[in-house]
Protein backbone atom coordinates (compact mmCIF):
# COMPACT_ATOMS: atom_id res chain seq x y z
CA UNK A 1 0.00 0.00 0.00
CA UNK A 2 2.84 2.29 0.96
CA UNK A 3 4.03 2.16 -3.10
CA UNK A 4 0.58 2.76 -4.27
CA UNK A 5 0.34 5.98 -1.89
CA UNK A 6 3.97 6.96 -3.01
CA UNK A 7 2.78 7.09 -6.80
CA UNK A 8 -0.49 8.30 -6.30
CA UNK A 9 0.77 11.89 -4.44
CA UNK A 10 3.70 11.86 -7.21
CA UNK A 11 1.26 14.19 -9.13
CA UNK A 12 2.24 16.54 -12.23
CA UNK A 13 2.15 20.41 -11.01
CA UNK A 14 -0.68 21.05 -13.39
CA UNK A 15 -2.71 18.65 -11.53
CA UNK A 16 -2.48 20.10 -8.09
CA UNK A 17 -5.84 21.85 -8.03
CA UNK A 18 -7.51 18.48 -8.26
CA UNK A 19 -4.73 16.34 -7.00
CA UNK A 20 -7.03 15.03 -3.74
CA UNK A 21 -9.92 14.33 -6.45
CA UNK A 22 -7.14 12.45 -8.52
CA UNK A 23 -5.28 10.45 -5.92
CA UNK A 24 -8.79 9.40 -4.71
CA UNK A 25 -9.69 8.01 -8.23
CA UNK A 26 -6.27 6.18 -8.47
CA UNK A 27 -6.34 4.36 -5.48
CA UNK A 28 -10.12 3.04 -5.96
CA UNK A 29 -9.11 2.39 -9.64
CA UNK A 30 -6.05 -0.29 -8.33
CA UNK A 31 -8.20 -1.20 -5.80
CA UNK A 32 -10.86 -2.62 -8.30
CA UNK A 33 -8.33 -3.68 -10.86
CA UNK A 34 -6.82 -5.80 -8.35
CA UNK A 35 -10.29 -7.75 -7.10
CA UNK A 36 -11.19 -8.08 -10.81
CA UNK A 37 -7.78 -9.41 -11.21
CA UNK A 38 -8.10 -11.96 -7.81
CA UNK A 39 -11.44 -12.94 -9.41
CA UNK A 40 -10.37 -13.92 -12.63
CA UNK A 41 -7.73 -16.03 -10.90
CA UNK A 42 -10.66 -18.34 -9.82
CA UNK A 43 -11.96 -21.11 -12.02
CA UNK A 44 -15.27 -21.09 -11.89
CA UNK A 45 -15.41 -16.96 -12.56
CA UNK A 46 -12.51 -17.32 -15.16
CA UNK A 47 -14.91 -19.71 -16.93
CA UNK A 48 -17.76 -18.34 -17.02
CA UNK A 49 -15.71 -14.92 -18.27
CA UNK A 50 -14.08 -16.18 -21.03
CA UNK A 51 -17.13 -17.91 -22.22
CA UNK A 52 -18.37 -14.03 -22.68
CA UNK A 53 -17.89 -11.57 -25.47
CA UNK A 54 -15.19 -9.64 -25.39
CA UNK A 55 -16.15 -6.51 -27.09
CA UNK A 56 -19.85 -7.07 -26.44
CA UNK A 57 -20.64 -5.58 -29.71
CA UNK A 58 -24.28 -6.13 -31.48
CA UNK A 59 -23.82 -5.20 -35.41
CA UNK A 60 -26.72 -2.20 -36.17
CA UNK A 61 -26.32 -1.77 -39.16
CA UNK A 62 -24.18 1.25 -38.87
CA UNK A 63 -21.45 1.48 -41.21
CA UNK A 64 -19.11 3.03 -38.90
CA UNK A 65 -19.26 -0.01 -37.08
CA UNK A 66 -18.00 -1.95 -39.97
CA UNK A 67 -15.42 0.12 -40.32
CA UNK A 68 -13.67 -0.30 -37.54
CA UNK A 69 -14.72 -4.43 -36.48
CA UNK A 70 -14.95 -5.80 -40.14
CA UNK A 71 -12.42 -3.41 -42.85
CA UNK A 72 -10.15 -1.53 -40.62
CA UNK A 73 -7.79 -4.33 -41.70
CA UNK A 74 -8.20 -4.50 -44.87
CA UNK A 75 -7.92 -1.23 -45.17
CA UNK A 76 -4.46 -1.04 -43.60
CA UNK A 77 -3.37 -4.42 -45.15
CA UNK A 78 -4.18 -3.09 -49.04
CA UNK A 79 -2.30 0.41 -48.36
CA UNK A 80 0.93 -1.73 -47.16
CA UNK A 81 1.20 -5.00 -49.01
CA UNK A 82 -1.18 -3.91 -51.80
CA UNK A 83 -3.75 -6.23 -53.39
CA UNK A 84 -4.44 -9.42 -51.49
CA UNK A 85 -5.36 -11.68 -54.64
CA UNK A 86 -4.05 -15.42 -53.94
CA UNK A 87 -2.62 -14.16 -50.80
CA UNK A 88 -2.71 -16.38 -47.43
CA UNK A 89 -3.14 -13.93 -44.51
CA UNK A 90 -2.87 -15.09 -40.60
CA UNK A 91 -4.30 -13.09 -37.98
CA UNK A 92 -3.29 -12.54 -34.56
CA UNK A 93 -6.37 -12.41 -31.89
CA UNK A 94 -9.53 -11.28 -34.55
CA UNK A 95 -11.74 -11.19 -31.46
CA UNK A 96 -15.13 -12.66 -31.05
CA UNK A 97 -15.73 -12.72 -34.41
CA UNK A 98 -14.20 -13.36 -37.76
CA UNK A 99 -15.20 -10.47 -39.37
CA UNK A 100 -11.69 -9.24 -40.82
CA UNK A 101 -11.16 -12.60 -42.21
CA UNK A 102 -14.75 -12.53 -43.98
CA UNK A 103 -13.99 -9.12 -45.42
CA UNK A 104 -10.09 -10.51 -46.26
CA UNK A 105 -11.78 -13.25 -48.18
CA UNK A 106 -13.76 -11.31 -50.37
CA UNK A 107 -11.04 -9.28 -51.07
CA UNK A 108 -9.20 -12.13 -52.90
CA UNK A 109 -7.38 -13.61 -50.18
CA UNK A 110 -6.97 -17.13 -50.79
CA UNK A 111 -7.22 -18.59 -47.19
CA UNK A 112 -7.85 -17.19 -43.90
CA UNK A 113 -5.77 -18.59 -40.18
CA UNK A 114 -7.35 -17.06 -37.34
CA UNK A 115 -4.96 -17.33 -33.70
CA UNK A 116 -6.90 -16.54 -30.77
CA UNK A 117 -6.16 -18.24 -27.01
CA UNK A 118 -9.42 -16.75 -25.76
CA UNK A 119 -11.65 -17.99 -29.30
CA UNK A 120 -15.73 -17.09 -29.31
CA UNK A 121 -18.23 -19.18 -30.79
CA UNK A 122 -17.74 -18.24 -34.21
CA UNK A 123 -20.24 -19.29 -35.65
CA UNK A 124 -23.41 -18.02 -33.23
CA UNK A 125 -26.09 -15.80 -33.87
CA UNK A 126 -24.05 -12.79 -33.49
CA UNK A 127 -21.55 -13.30 -35.43
CA UNK A 128 -24.34 -14.30 -37.99
CA UNK A 129 -25.28 -10.58 -38.04
CA UNK A 130 -22.01 -9.06 -38.55
CA UNK A 131 -21.19 -11.60 -41.50
CA UNK A 132 -24.72 -10.67 -43.32
CA UNK A 133 -24.13 -6.91 -42.73
CA UNK A 134 -20.82 -7.40 -44.16
CA UNK A 135 -21.77 -9.31 -47.51
CA UNK A 136 -25.09 -6.77 -47.74
CA UNK A 137 -23.16 -3.59 -47.29
CA UNK A 138 -19.99 -4.58 -49.57
CA UNK A 139 -21.13 -3.61 -53.32
CA UNK A 140 -21.88 0.07 -51.84
CA UNK A 141 -18.57 0.02 -49.85
CA UNK A 142 -16.27 -1.67 -52.45
CA UNK A 143 -17.95 -0.94 -55.63
CA UNK A 144 -14.84 -2.53 -57.75
CA UNK A 145 -14.36 -5.47 -56.02
CA UNK A 146 -16.88 -7.93 -56.76
CA UNK A 147 -18.22 -9.87 -53.52
CA UNK A 148 -16.99 -13.64 -54.42
CA UNK A 149 -20.12 -16.16 -55.89
CA UNK A 150 -18.17 -18.91 -53.61
CA UNK A 151 -18.73 -16.76 -50.51
CA UNK A 152 -21.88 -16.93 -48.52
CA UNK A 153 -22.57 -14.90 -45.15
CA UNK A 154 -25.28 -17.70 -44.46
CA UNK A 155 -22.43 -20.38 -44.15
CA UNK A 156 -19.27 -18.60 -43.02
CA UNK A 157 -17.29 -19.82 -41.76
CA UNK A 158 -18.02 -23.09 -41.21
CA UNK A 159 -18.39 -24.15 -45.07
CA UNK A 160 -14.91 -23.31 -45.81
CA UNK A 161 -12.55 -25.53 -43.58
CA UNK A 162 -10.24 -25.37 -46.63
CA UNK A 163 -10.33 -21.67 -46.71
CA UNK A 164 -10.67 -20.88 -42.79
CA UNK A 165 -9.22 -22.58 -40.23
CA UNK A 166 -8.58 -21.51 -36.04
CA UNK A 167 -6.42 -22.13 -33.36
CA UNK A 168 -7.02 -21.23 -29.69
CA UNK A 169 -3.30 -21.15 -28.46
CA UNK A 170 -1.35 -18.37 -27.24
CA UNK A 171 0.57 -16.42 -29.99
CA UNK A 172 3.74 -16.68 -27.85
CA UNK A 173 3.60 -20.19 -28.10
CA UNK A 174 1.85 -20.79 -31.19
CA UNK A 175 3.48 -23.72 -33.33
CA UNK A 176 3.27 -26.08 -36.54
CA UNK A 177 0.06 -24.06 -38.10
CA UNK A 178 2.08 -23.01 -41.47
CA UNK A 179 3.45 -20.25 -42.98
CA UNK A 180 1.37 -17.16 -44.65
CA UNK A 181 2.43 -14.37 -47.18
CA UNK A 182 0.77 -11.75 -44.65
CA UNK A 183 0.75 -11.73 -41.07
CA UNK A 184 -1.23 -9.27 -38.43
CA UNK A 185 -2.68 -8.08 -36.19
CA UNK A 186 -4.70 -4.87 -34.65
CA UNK A 187 -4.60 -3.50 -31.03
CA UNK A 188 -3.19 -7.12 -29.99
CA UNK A 189 0.87 -6.42 -29.09
CA UNK A 190 0.21 -4.54 -26.41
CA UNK A 191 -1.33 -6.95 -24.67
CA UNK A 192 0.94 -9.90 -25.39
CA UNK A 193 2.89 -11.51 -22.20
CA UNK A 194 5.77 -11.68 -23.95
CA UNK A 195 6.73 -9.15 -26.74
CA UNK A 196 10.28 -11.51 -27.85
CA UNK A 197 7.86 -14.29 -28.19
CA UNK A 198 5.56 -12.85 -30.27
CA UNK A 199 8.17 -11.65 -32.36
CA UNK A 200 9.76 -14.71 -32.84
CA UNK A 201 6.57 -16.96 -33.33
CA UNK A 202 5.66 -13.76 -35.80
CA UNK A 203 8.89 -14.44 -37.96
CA UNK A 204 8.24 -18.67 -37.83
CA UNK A 205 4.44 -17.93 -39.19
CA UNK A 206 5.94 -16.03 -42.48
CA UNK A 207 6.56 -17.09 -45.47
CA UNK A 208 9.69 -16.17 -46.74
CA UNK A 209 9.65 -12.97 -48.49
CA UNK A 210 6.35 -12.22 -46.09
CA UNK A 211 5.36 -9.37 -44.23
CA UNK A 212 4.12 -9.24 -41.08
CA UNK A 213 1.65 -5.55 -40.44
CA UNK A 214 0.93 -5.17 -36.54
CA UNK A 215 -1.09 -2.01 -35.39
CA UNK A 216 -0.06 -1.36 -31.75
CA UNK A 217 -2.11 0.69 -29.09
CA UNK A 218 0.69 2.01 -26.75
CA UNK A 219 -1.63 4.10 -24.76
CA UNK A 220 -3.93 4.14 -21.69
CA UNK A 221 -6.79 1.53 -21.71
CA UNK A 222 -9.66 0.88 -19.33
CA UNK A 223 -10.25 3.13 -17.00
CA UNK A 224 -6.63 4.53 -17.36
CA UNK A 225 -8.33 6.67 -20.30
CA UNK A 226 -10.66 9.05 -18.47
CA UNK A 227 -7.05 10.38 -16.27
CA UNK A 228 -5.97 13.76 -18.23
CA UNK A 229 -2.25 12.64 -18.35
CA UNK A 230 -2.31 9.76 -20.75
CA UNK A 231 0.92 8.61 -19.25
CA UNK A 232 -0.88 7.60 -15.45
CA UNK A 233 -1.28 3.93 -15.76
CA UNK A 234 3.43 3.99 -16.67
CA UNK A 235 3.77 5.56 -13.21
CA UNK A 236 2.37 2.20 -11.11
CA UNK A 237 4.97 0.34 -9.81
CA UNK A 238 5.35 -2.98 -11.65
CA UNK A 239 4.21 -4.86 -8.75
CA UNK A 240 0.88 -3.06 -8.53
CA UNK A 241 0.10 -3.48 -12.29
CA UNK A 242 0.88 -7.03 -12.11
CA UNK A 243 -1.59 -7.47 -9.14
CA UNK A 244 -4.08 -5.37 -11.02
CA UNK A 245 -3.37 -7.39 -14.77
CA UNK A 246 -1.93 -11.00 -14.46
CA UNK A 247 -5.01 -12.97 -15.43
CA UNK A 248 -6.78 -10.46 -17.29
CA UNK A 249 -4.75 -9.49 -20.45
CA UNK A 250 -3.64 -5.95 -19.43
CA UNK A 251 -1.15 -4.15 -22.01
CA UNK A 252 2.65 -5.04 -20.83
CA UNK A 253 3.37 -1.52 -20.70
CA UNK A 254 6.29 -2.26 -23.23
CA UNK A 255 7.43 0.39 -25.37
CA UNK A 256 8.09 1.03 -29.12
CA UNK A 257 11.56 0.68 -28.93
CA UNK A 258 11.64 -2.41 -27.16
CA UNK A 259 9.02 -3.75 -29.41
CA UNK A 260 11.11 -3.09 -32.64
CA UNK A 261 14.71 -4.56 -31.03
CA UNK A 262 12.48 -7.69 -30.20
CA UNK A 263 11.80 -8.11 -34.25
CA UNK A 264 15.03 -7.58 -35.52
CA UNK A 265 16.67 -9.76 -33.18
CA UNK A 266 13.86 -12.32 -34.64
CA UNK A 267 15.48 -11.77 -37.73
CA UNK A 268 12.94 -9.45 -39.37
CA UNK A 269 13.61 -5.96 -40.83
CA UNK A 270 11.51 -3.34 -38.99
CA UNK A 271 9.77 -0.03 -41.03
CA UNK A 272 7.30 1.88 -38.68
CA UNK A 273 4.25 4.18 -40.33
CA UNK A 274 1.29 5.49 -39.04
CA UNK A 275 3.00 7.27 -36.09
CA UNK A 276 1.01 9.30 -33.32
CA UNK A 277 2.63 10.63 -30.50
CA UNK A 278 1.59 12.51 -27.17
CA UNK A 279 3.18 15.96 -27.11
CA UNK A 280 6.07 15.86 -25.19
CA UNK A 281 5.18 19.82 -23.91
CA UNK A 282 2.17 18.37 -21.92
CA UNK A 283 3.68 15.78 -20.10
CA UNK A 284 6.52 15.63 -17.23
CA UNK A 285 8.50 12.63 -18.20
CA UNK A 286 10.86 13.24 -15.27
CA UNK A 287 7.90 11.72 -12.55
CA UNK A 288 7.72 8.54 -14.80
CA UNK A 289 9.60 5.33 -12.88
CA UNK A 290 13.51 5.03 -13.47
CA UNK A 291 12.72 2.43 -16.37
CA UNK A 292 10.85 4.57 -18.78
CA UNK A 293 13.11 7.62 -18.20
CA UNK A 294 16.02 5.99 -19.12
CA UNK A 295 14.52 5.33 -22.73
CA UNK A 296 14.15 7.68 -25.55
CA UNK A 297 11.54 10.21 -24.79
CA UNK A 298 9.62 9.62 -28.25
CA UNK A 299 9.49 5.80 -27.26
CA UNK A 300 7.76 6.65 -24.06
CA UNK A 301 5.39 8.98 -26.23
CA UNK A 302 4.06 7.08 -28.65
CA UNK A 303 0.37 6.60 -28.76
CA UNK A 304 -0.40 4.69 -31.85
CA UNK A 305 1.95 2.50 -34.45
CA UNK A 306 1.85 0.29 -37.56
CA UNK A 307 4.85 -2.18 -37.50
CA UNK A 308 5.79 -3.94 -40.57
CA UNK A 309 8.19 -6.67 -40.34
CA UNK A 310 8.97 -8.51 -43.42
CA UNK A 311 11.21 -11.27 -43.29
CA UNK A 312 13.86 -11.74 -46.41
CA UNK A 313 13.34 -14.63 -48.96
CA UNK A 314 15.94 -17.32 -47.79
CA UNK A 315 16.31 -15.76 -44.02
CA UNK A 316 15.56 -17.97 -41.39
CA UNK A 317 13.52 -17.02 -38.79
CA UNK A 318 15.58 -16.55 -35.74
CA UNK A 319 14.30 -19.60 -32.72
CA UNK A 320 14.59 -19.64 -29.42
Amino acid sequence: MKKLKDWTTNRMPEYTQASKHDRIAAVADVSGEIIKNAAMKMPVIRRWRLGQPRAGVRFTGKDSELQRYAFQSLTVLEQITGKLQGKSVCEIGPGDFLTSGMALLAAGADSYMAIDRFAGDYNCLEGREWYLGIQAAWPRIYPEIPWPGWLDATRFPEAYPERVRTSAVRIESAKDIGTFDIVCSFQVGEHVSDVEKFARSTAMLLKPGGIAVHRIDFGPHGVWRSYRDPLTFLRIPEPVWQAMGSARGTPNRRRVDEVVAAFRAAGLSVHLTGIERYPQSALDLARLPARFRQMPPESVLTKTVVLMAERAAGREAARE
